[in-house]
């Protein structure tokens, strides 16, 4: 059983494209809404919500736009969990420039704590073709100050803050409330095969040197993808596999792959 927690499954074409990506591996996907593309609030949301109504295998979470009306998304957001319809909600420091640790994101701490469900930073480097993201508002140190202040808030650094590891395994190793993912570091930019077998190959060589200065926080990394269809350079599952097979003994697999993921995301839907 493996449950990717990072995905961008937002509709029943990418759906069919990750189903046939993973070879039918996965058996349920966490779909983040992406600000980029402006889902996640209002309308957005609920065109995903409708969706994954018949595709009971895509379980949707939230996105808070930190540049608009946070108490009324924060309010749209907590009927959202109360109705059982999201499992998280989802940030993006680095694409909206403000810390992790800022004032305006306590609501959201609060609303994710208030209801047992992961608050999701996207952490480290982006895709950013027009330029107008800074990386130091998505570097994980910020993310240490918030969940000092909320030891209570599940907080997960996504993408394990590529490509600062060590310091994104140091904060998962210092806070219990902190977590992270393995999900969209090896992208496919058109290249070969062999190229992206290389690119693997580093990403275990790289995360497992992370690990071996802090190894208690084995059991606190998951499986995860961010695959956004076929049409983009996020278009890979397979490798991600691999990843924690790498890097993980068979015990630990099973936290990484599912156990790690039922217990933060699906515990009471």
């Amino acid at each position: 059983m493996i449950i990717d927690t990072h995905t961008h499954v937002c509709d029943e074409k990418v759906w069919k494209e990750y189903r046939n990506k993973s070879k039918k591996l996965i058996s349920k996907v966490i779909a983040l809404p992406d600000i980029e593309n402006k889902l996640g609030i209002g309308k957005e949301i609920s065109e995903l919500l409708e969706f994954s109504k018949n595709f009971p295998s895509v379980i949707p979470a939230g996105c808070v736009d930190m540049e608009k009306n946070i108490p009324l998304q924060i309010k749209f957001h907590e009927k959202l969990f109360s109705d059982k319809k999201i499992c998280a909600i989802k940030l993006y420091p680095g694409y909206q420039s403000f810390y992790p640790s800022d004032k305006k994101v306590f609501p959201v701490a609060k609303l994710c704590r208030k209801h047992k469900k992961p608050l999701i930073f996207h952490s480290g480097d982006f895709y950013d073709p027009k330029n107008k993201s800074l990386l130091k508002y998505s570097h994980p140190t910020y993310i240490d100050e918030l969940a000092v202040r909320f030891p209570d808030t599940t907080i997960i650094i996504a993408h394990f803050g590529f490509p600062y590891f060590i310091e994104t395994a140091n904060i998962v190793s210092k806070n219990p409330n902190v977590y992270t993912d393995v999900s969209g570091t090896i992208d496919n930019w058109g290249i070969s095969e062999k190229v992206i077998g290389n690119l693997t190959d580093q990403y275990i060589t790289d995360l497992k040197r992370a690990l071996n200065y802090y190894p208690d926080i084995k059991n606190k990394v998951m499986f995860g993808s961010d695959f956004g269809g076929e049409d983009t350079d996020l278009n890979l599952v397979l490798p991600y596999i691999k990843v924690i097979k790498s890097i993980f003994n068979k015990k630990e697999q099973k936290n990484a792959f599912h156990g790690l993921a039922e217990k933060l995301f699906l515990n009471d839907l």
